[in-house]
């Protein structure tokens, strides 16, 4: 008996000729909506169970609901086809959420909410669905040893969830020397070439906010819920030469967190960034001012203002400028009025195309990362990376930018 279940896009070609022609242990896909990834993947795993006897396969959502909804999806595809679908599925079972074949062969919907609970499955082949927005340890520790002991292999697809674990696989899957372990490959609805579907999107665009465009039709490696845009316009691959007035914003570290100080001109362009972690590096009270002064005398010629975070540091800050040097370093105190307004300054700079940053990676992933959450008790904005990520480069990134453009204003603020 042979079945026809669809007509797969250009998109979906080359997503299924990785997984059919190269064969690497995962295929690894980073496609934007209306590019029919999970739909591709719902009829290579019916397609698999039907030519595979005894062929053992789980789908994993990140939530339960997800994975149900694509169990019945499979179902409507049969909804024409009656008695074809009785005849090729033994069980179709609701309560458990898993699809018998006339074969053997079975796909089992699960989650991963489920944690720790699916390990010890043996499988041949597992879907991962929306894979950036489950975590890494649960595909590492879960997941892949349900296949490695049986020779098997997983198909991954999602947009990207900023750049987290998701991003960094996608990127090894991009080199050649990883493609038995690891092979990537990306496309967005402009890969299917086709006007009507432009223009349906670009309808549904007008209902979103930038970043979710990016993330879920442009597949760019960002969060729907992200603060900054155009971050990877604003990279720069060398920095300036040419300026007039230097502006630096100190972010300062000294328990478990970085200390993170930034160079910017009078144009908002980044030309310099020192990052260090005073207990990781072993450095001692002498060495660690030393540090920020060697930052400070280094662009200051140049230097008009340098804001120095003062949050509990008084007493660093007071002898760091016991040196009559340091005089152009200017107390400035995070709190829950100054935090947004420097967030919002830095957003804003971005927004508008002013802003420019060095090629640093952990830079880059602090911005993407970065996100606002509202306070249920008092109402007002919080600022900061998730899941306890550092974002000490973002901090000193803002308060250099609104250094830069306090001091530009004409007078010196100053917050205590």
């Amino acid at each position: 008996m042979e079945i026809k279940l669809y007509n797969p896009t250009q998109p979906q070609k080359d997503f299924l000729n990785i997984i059919y022609e190269d064969k690497p242990f995962i295929t690894l896909a980073a496609m934007g909506r209306q590019t029919g990834k999970t739909y591709a993947m719902m009829n290579d795993a019916v397609m698999r169970a039907l030519n595979n006897n005894k062929h053992r396969m789980f789908w994993v959502s990140p939530i339960q609901d997800q994975a149900n909804k694509v169990m019945k999806d499979i179902e409507s595809m049969f909804s024409n086809h009656q008695e074809l679908f009785s005849q090729i599925i033994t069980r179709f079972d609701r309560k458990h959420n898993e699809i018998y074949f006339y074969n053997g062969s079975f796909i089992k919907f699960r989650s991963s909410e489920a944690g720790d609970n699916l390990r010890g499955a043996t499988l041949d082949f597992i879907y991962i669905d929306e894979g950036a927005f489950i975590k890494e340890a649960f595909i590492n520790e879960v997941l892949l040893p349900m296949v490695t002991r049986t020779n098997g292999r997983v198909v991954m697809s999602s947009t990207f969830n900023g750049k987290n674990w998701y991003w960094d696989w996608y990127q090894r899957g991009l080199q050649e020397e990883d493609w038995g372990q690891i092979k990537s490959i990306k496309r967005t609805y402009l890969d299917l070439n086709d006007q009507k579907v432009e223009e349906t999107v670009l309808g549904i665009r007008k209902s979103m906010t930038k970043a979710q465009f990016d993330q879920e039709f442009l597949c760019r490696p960002v969060s729907a819920d992200a603060l900054f845009s155009n971050i990877e316009e604003a990279i720069v691959k060398e920095v300036t030469e040419k300026y007039d007035r230097l502006y630096i914003g100190m972010d300062i570290g000294v328990a478990q967190d970085y200390t993170v100080l930034t160079a910017m001109t009078q144009d908002y362009e980044v030309i310099d960034v020192d990052r260090f972690n005073f207990k990781e590096q072993g450095m001692d009270s002498t060495d660690f001012k030393q540090r920020i002064k060697d930052f400070y005398l280094k662009h200051f010629d140049s230097l008009a203002a340098a804001y120095f975070e003062v949050n509990n540091n008084d007493l660093l800050f007071d002898e760091i400028t016991d040196d009559d040097r340091m005089y152009k370093l200017i107390p400035f105190q995070t709190t829950s009025k100054s935090k947004p307004e420097i967030i919002r300054n830095l957003i804003k700079l971005f927004e508008d195309g002013k802003i420019k940053i060095p090629e640093y990676d952990v830079l880059v992933k602090e911005l993407y990362d970065y996100k606002s959450k509202r306070n249920p008790i008092t109402g007002n904005l919080q600022f900061s990376n998730t899941d306890g990520k550092h974002d000490d480069c973002v901090m000193s990134l803002a308060i250099a930018a609104y250094c830069t453009t306090e001091e530009q204003d004409g007078g010196i603020t100053m917050f205590l």
